[in-house]
């Protein structure tokens, strides 16, 4: 439907192009008609490229002629100016601010495990308990992220206050099956120790029911089981210590693709072509120097993944969503003692409860265009488009084992 739809805009644009160029047509030169000629090809394009970005948009076009592709977006340094903040659950805070200068919507949710110590983050995998357990090979799509609250919620500990997105993975676009990229660690057991290793691990480890936060360079097996309660490899690790780790710098994607992963160092962030530098949705955490405190921010643009990546590909100044630059930035003007970028763009997800019971989602964009739903996750099969793991934070408090 979207390609016709782009089509008819075009085709009535050529038209109006054609009609307003005839009149000149016939009393050029040759060198002048073809000059004319390649004029009007590249204003079709243009018309084209306008359409489609256009249909796949939400809300006004924020295409800033003088701007930037690498400029960090204004809400890194200054988000909390004009956010609307709530308390969803004893010791889970919520802001959510909407940009004027280009539609990027962001929340930023904080967990204070010390206030509420019944608080638990924990890690659920897809392919954990589905049909064939631990095959590498989960149903992804259908199973999205109201289906697996449902589920966490009759079978999990405790009540989930919010879910989110876990990091990256491969698929299957036609059959909708899911595989790991990385090691997975759930309840101190690796699993996936086969698929190799790239980047970060990220997770947390349990010491009595004290949470510790932590990334780690490529751990080996006897690492990752010693070190983490529930972790996952493949992140970006942006803050360390307190301080930023290495970005590659902005540069035109090269016009032959790059082998990936990229190979990393421990004072790299972990390089993503393309990834890295696009303006899209991102799903990122930051933990406190004290392990008190986990925030998970979430930043949505307002068109798609693809959208984005050709936006960098043609170096069209199309604003809205965020770089790892500017994930990076943010984190930084929070004092942030670690975080990481997770996996983002069109599956980047997340639901967090409200007072009525229901819950607010913040939907995948490859699955819907609706901007936030409310949900009863037990009674809507809304939305698809799920992801292969889920980082979930419950309260345990009513938990009986």
């Amino acid at each position: 439907m979207w390609i016709s739809s782009a089509l008819t805009c075009v085709v009535k644009s050529v038209r109006r192009t054609t009609d307003a160029t005839m009149f000149v047509w016939k009393g050029c030169s040759v060198v002048k008609k073809r000059q004319l000629a390649v004029k009007i090809i590249l204003l079709v394009l243009f018309i084209a490229v306008t359409a489609v970005l256009k249909h796949f948009h939400i809300g006004s076009l924020p295409i800033r002629l003088n701007a930037r592709l690498d400029s960090l977006h204004p809400m890194s340094t200054l988000f909390q100016q004009g956010a609307i903040k709530s308390v969803v659950h004893f010791g889970v805070t919520h802001w959510r601010v909407r940009s004027n200068f280009d539609g990027t919507v962001l929340d930023l949710l904080e967990f204070d495990f010390d206030a509420n110590p019944h608080l638990r983050f924990e890690l659920y995998d897809q392919d954990e308990d589905d049909d064939v357990p631990f095959d590498n090979k989960a149903k992804f799509w259908h199973r999205g992220i109201g289906h697996v609250i449902c589920h966490l919620n009759q079978t999990g500990r405790g009540k989930v206050i919010a879910a989110w997105n876990g990091l990256f993975f491969g698929y299957d676009r036609k059959r909708k099956i899911a595989r790991h990229v990385a090691p997975v660690v759930l309840r101190g057991k690796v699993h996936y120790s086969n698929v190799g290793n790239h980047r970060w691990t990220f997770g947390v480890k349990y010491e009595g029911e004290k949470p510790i936060f932590k990334v780690l360079h490529l751990p080996d097996y006897e690492t990752l089981e010693r070190e983490f309660t529930f972790a996952s490899g493949g992140a970006q690790c942006l803050v360390k210590d307190g301080k930023p780790l290495k970005l590659r710098p902005f540069s035109k994607p090269p016009s032959e693709p790059i082998t990936q992963p990229v190979p990393s160092t421990s004072d790299e962030a972990g390089h993503i072509p393309i990834v890295d530098h696009i303006k899209t949705s991102r799903t990122s955490m930051g933990w406190s120097k004290n392990n008190r405190k986990l925030y998970l921010l979430v930043v949505k643009e307002p068109d798609r993944e693809a959208i984005s990546a050709l936006a960098l590909r043609f170096h069209i100044p199309l604003m809205g969503g965020w770089s790892v630059s500017d994930l990076q930035q943010f984190w930084l003007s929070m004092k942030i003692w670690g975080a990481v970028n997770i996996d983002g763009g069109d599956v980047a997800q997340m639901a967090f409860l409200r007072d009525d019971g229901e819950y607010e989602v913040v939907p995948p964009r490859w699955s819907t265009f609706k901007g936030r739903l409310r949900i009863n996750p037990c009674l809507s099969s809304e939305p698809k488009g799920g992801a292969l793991m889920y980082f979930y934070v419950a309260d345990v408090s009513s938990f009986k084992p």
